[in-house]
């Protein structure tokens, strides 16, 4: 470990002690002691922030810690990263960038330090948060006519929200960056979702934004169709996810935790059914097991929660039905 390694892990566990803390004082104090110190306000956000989020995700996920200090940390470090942010000019001549996490997605703290990042870049920037409906966004967009548009996405059971929240741009005229782990290490998926430039990290939004010349016509011209079964599925997804909650007990429509599981293999399967893609079903099948086992050991496994979405499938919707039967293989190996 380098001289720089160990001052960026001191800070990291400072940052990630004060902010489970929900001291936002403190974590303010971290961050400006740093800045005043030479570190460059990019490294500052992707190198010590992004990664004591990532961490605070991963423990949660393993059950270190309850949801709620999960969420304390969170909106705390969201708190001092908007402050930062704050401190930076927008020029009126600066190009305009709208930043907003796809329809559905819950994880907003990315698309917060991206807007910050970009605020020290010189651009103009608005971060519209969290889970932005895309009817409500493309008519946002319309009336503010932004120079782009960059959405963010975290978890792959929202990449039907990405498709949605890409056309709402383009329906606007705006073009479309999409970033963050949902759409994995390449632009495949943001590709045949129709989105005009991917980033593999947020950082490199900036200089794209710079020299990027979009065809948002073209784009769009290239995005895949999804499996027919989708719209039928999502038209019945209420009665769908409550006959399969009430399969793995709990009462005639299950009980809230067993709506909530079978609400987001639900997620999965239709972003399997989007994408044309079985591994988004196969990798959550496998992060689903490594959290049942951290907070609810003995409960529904994850092949019987996944086998009764498909009981509350009708035989109708074949594709999602073998989709959701190779998941059980791929759980049972």
């Amino acid at each position: 470990m380098t001289a720089g390694d160990s001052t960026l892990t001191g800070i990291q566990f400072a940052v990630t002690s004060a902010a489970l803390d929900g001291d936002t004082s403190a974590v303010y104090h971290l961050a400006t002691e740093a800045l005043g110190e030479g570190m460059p306000f990019e490294n500052l956000l992707f190198d010590v922030i992004a990664p004591v989020q990532r961490g605070l995700g991963e423990r949660w996920a393993r059950g270190d810690y309850l949801i709620s200090e999960e969420h304390v940390a969170t909106n705390t470090i969201d708190s001092v990263v908007s402050l930062l942010g704050g401190a930076f000019e927008q020029p009126e001549d600066s190009p305009r960038v709208v930043i907003s996490c796809v329809e559905g997605e819950a994880h907003s703290l990315p698309g917060r330090m991206l807007a910050a990042h970009l605020l020290s870049e010189g651009f103009r920037t608005l971060h519209l948060g969290a889970s932005m409906p895309a009817d409500d966004l493309q008519q946002y967009l319309i009336e503010d006519r932004p120079d782009a548009l960059v959405l963010t996405c975290t978890m792959t059971g929202h990449l039907p929200g990405a498709r949605r929240s890409i056309e709402a741009g383009h329906g606007a005229g705006v073009p479309v960056m999409v970033g963050g782990p949902a759409f994995g290490e390449n632009g495949d998926r943001a590709t045949r979702l129709g989105a005009d430039a991917w980033v593999l990290r947020l950082r490199e939004v900036a200089e794209i934004l710079r020299t990027w010349n979009p065809n948002p016509e073209a784009s769009s011209a290239a995005a895949i169709e999804p499996s027919a079964d989708l719209a039928a599925l999502v038209a019945a997804r209420p009665v769908i996810v409550a006959t399969a909650a009430a399969l793995l007990g709990g009462g005639p429509e299950g009980s809230a935790e067993h709506h909530q599981s079978v609400d987001l293999v639900f997620d999965a399967l239709a972003a399997t059914l989007t994408m044309d893609e079985d591994q988004l079903l196969f990798g959550y099948a496998d992060w689903l097991a490594t959290f049942d086992e951290a907070h609810s050991p003995g409960g529904p496994s994850p092949a019987r929660k996944i086998g009764a979405l498909k009981a509350a499938i009708d035989e109708s919707h074949s594709d999602a039905r073998v989709r959701l039967d190779a998941a059980i293989a791929h759980i049972a190996g």
